[in-house]
């Protein structure tokens, strides 16, 4: 399945507000949450804090089958969980997602694009690791 890693600095200071924020998210907004991730088409999302000697950042892992229609969706929905969500990015990464209506637009992918590495277990039925 298709899936994209975005990692976004928290803002100074706004750690505690970044973890409840994911707490809201398992526990008050849960069935909200879980509504707009299968209306996007998200199959798996994974919020992560990462602590560095430059500040705070988190990492989010998502993948769904159009990865580009999500995110974009993400930031065009007027739907209000999608608003708040908009909202807490905002604050806590300093982020205005309103500035990227340029991923709403479907745009190729790079000619130039270069694969230097990959590796994938795949694991026979019945083969021993």
């Amino acid at each position: 399945m298709p899936g994209i890693i975005l990692t976004f600095p928290i803002v100074a200071g706004k750690v505690e507000a970044w973890r409840r924020f994911c707490q809201e998210l398992s526990n008050s907004r849960r069935q909200m949450y879980e509504t707009s991730r299968q209306r996007l088409g998200i199959t798996y999302e994974r919020l992560a804090l990462v602590e560095t000697d430059f500040g705070s950042v988190a990492v989010t892992t998502l993948e769904a089958s159009d990865v580009d229609r999500a995110l974009g969706q993400i930031i065009a929905s007027k739907l209000p969980f999608d608003c708040w969500y908009r909202e807490q990015m905002g604050e806590l990464y300093g982020i205005d997602l309103d500035g990227y209506e340029q991923f709403l637009q479907q745009m190729p992918l790079p000619h130039n694009q270069e694969l230097l590495f990959e590796w994938t277990l795949l694991a026979s039925v019945g083969e021993k690791l």
